[in-house]
């Protein structure tokens, strides 16, 4: 099946929700609080993607994933001064492991380069160690646990940074090596 990657457009954004929040509840139950991944989620990563997408507070790049007609994922990246801020990567549960992330993470990387980004960074939470891994092998510097709110709980992460976007996006483009997430 071939994937697909094209920018977001206002009218995917029920689609973008939906599968943050499918996302959400698959990979973080036991890192977020149940009852915010089984009550509000919606309304807040809703009103979120509102603004990310509608309101268009910032520059950056929001894109999705399709493989045989199915939205397989989606990113978010805004520009941070010259720094490319990676601020969301989820790939359908069922879908992950299959390259989907490193494409997308490559795509938006090569669209924040062109709005003049140097380098890249993300915050991805500590128990998220398929994350760290895909990150590790594709060059990333991994930094220590940090105890950061989210969505109004406190939760550790550690920052994902590529000194160089080339570099990344060289990696995202490069094929994995045996052993290594794809």
């Amino acid at each position: 099946m071939a994937l697909r990657l094209r920018a977001a457009r206002p009218a995917d954004l029920p689609a973008v929700v939906a599968l943050h929040v499918e996302s959400w509840r698959d990979a973080y139950r036991g890192v977020l609080a149940a009852a915010f991944l089984d009550g509000p989620i919606e309304q807040r990563l809703a009103a979120h993607w509102h603004d990310a997408m509608i309101a268009r507070r910032r520059p950056g790049a929001v894109a999705l994933a399709t493989a045989g007609g199915t939205i397989a994922g989606f990113v978010a990246a805004w520009r941070d001064e010259d720094k490319c801020h990676i601020d969301n990567l989820h790939v359908r549960p069922g879908m992950r492991s299959a390259g989907i992330g490193r494409a997308m993470l490559g795509f938006a990387a090569v669209r924040l380069r062109e709005q003049g980004c140097v380098s890249a960074y993300l915050w991805v939470f500590a128990q998220n160690p398929g994350a760290i891994r895909l990150y590790a092998a594709l060059g990333a510097v991994i930094g220590p646990e940090v105890l950061r709110d989210t969505q109004g709980q406190k939760v550790l992460e550690r920052e994902v940074r590529w000194p160089h976007i080339a570099a990344l996006i060289a990696a995202c483009a490069a094929p994995p090596l045996r052993g290594s997430p794809p």
